[in-house]
């Protein structure tokens, strides 16, 4: 039993270690459409690394991942990702969490074969938040995604979608 505890405890350990490095690529241009789809790799990790490094850490190096995130999801043809004013309210108290949001959507829609799922793209994005927020790392308390947290807690995550995102259950998008 003691062999498998120190075993889980490695891989844990080396899973955490895997995450916290990324490494900036060097000729980051997006320029044509054909651009973004070498990226797209990178946008993943770049996304793991966001979600695994505390909002107080690395901040010079979060600040060039979180500018490397944006510019590829702004341009790309193939990820959208739509962002709400309720985004931006969690993004005021822990500044981080709109990038963190926008990291995951498009993390979510690379690792799921181009997915046009918007309502669990929305779910794996908030997901990520709140697994950041609940971390406790560098996160300033917020009301609002207590709130958030309690919904999924509470399985009433497809509820707090429709009322703060007007998405509602089983529309086609």
């Amino acid at each position: 039993m003691k062999k498998i505890t120190t075993l889980l405890l490695f891989v844990f350990h080396a899973f955490l270690s895997f995450s916290q490095t990324f490494e900036m690529p060097d000729d980051f241009t997006v320029v044509e459409k054909e651009d973004y789809a070498k990226y797209e790799t990178t946008i993943i990790e770049a996304s793991k690394w966001l979600h695994a490094v505390p909002l107080n850490e690395q901040t010079q190096k979060r600040k060039q991942v979180s500018y490397l995130v944006v510019k590829w999801v702004n341009g790309s043809p193939t990820v959208n990702v739509e962002l709400y004013p309720v985004i931006a309210d969690f993004d005021s108290k822990n500044p981080g969490m709109m990038v963190l949001y926008m990291a995951g959507s498009a993390q979510y829609v690379l690792e799921n074969n181009y997915s046009k799922d918007i309502r669990a793209k929305h779910k794996a994005a908030l997901k990520g938040m709140i697994e950041v927020y609940k971390s406790g790392k560098g996160i300033k308390k917020d009301k609002k995604m207590e709130a958030l947290i309690k919904a999924d807690e509470e399985g009433r995550l497809d509820e707090w979608l429709d009322k703060n995102m007007g998405l509602p259950k089983n529309k086609p998008q």
